[in-house]
């Protein structure tokens, strides 16, 4: 089998000096009466990869890309990094996919002009998908004496702020008197026609 180079969405590193895998998971804690906390869940995190790799100008074990390459490579990655894109890592061993650059860190200084060592942390983006379903109308009743569940709406609510009396947005209906309808939400008008 070929061996074949650290690359990034295709962008190849003339060398992986480190990798490292990280799985991590929090444990919620919850106080009870007793002063003692309970947990009843671990909740696993998406696994992280943390890579340093080295880039030069020219490289040795794969193709001569010339002067220039060093630059290059970084706004490549740059680039990846800001535009919030899911990437692949491949490296000798292992092939992530769904990995979103967290952390990316170039050193530059007088004595590396011509090649760098790049730190780059990635996590994996679990996906999901989303499901939908029909709720009955009988869910819309509270309880076994099927009496409205509540209401909703904009229009007015009854006198709390001002001792009960009243109310602070009143509507008036087709006769001019201010509460004096009976109020349900939109819903249940709907349903109850």
């Amino acid at each position: 089998m070929e061996r074949q180079p650290c690359a990034i969405n295709g962008i190849e590193f003339d060398a992986l000096i480190s990798e490292s895998r990280s799985y991590n998971s929090d444990i919620p804690e919850y106080a009870v009466e007793t002063g003692y906390s309970v947990s009843d869940n671990i909740s696993i995190k998406p696994m992280e990869v943390e890579l340093t790799g080295y880039l030069t100008n020219t490289p040795v074990t794969w193709l001569n890309h010339g002067t220039g390459r060093v630059e290059t490579v970084v706004a490549q990655l740059e680039n990846l990094f800001f535009s919030k894109q899911l990437v692949t890592l491949t490296t000798r061993t292992d092939v992530y996919t769904d990995m979103g650059i967290t952390y990316l860190n170039v050193p530059k200084d007088e004595s590396n002009m011509t090649s760098r060592e790049v730190r780059i942390r990635l996590k994996k983006v679990n996906k999901v998908s989303s499901q939908m379903t029909s709720i009955p109308a009988s869910y819309v009743r509270g309880g076994d004496t099927g009496a409205n569940a509540g209401t909703s709406g904009t229009g007015s609510s009854r006198g709390y702020g001002n001792g009960g009396k009243g109310s602070s947005g009143s509507s008036s209906g087709p006769s001019g008197n201010s509460g004096s309808e009976t109020k349900a939400s939109i819903l249940y008008n709907l349903i109850n026609k």
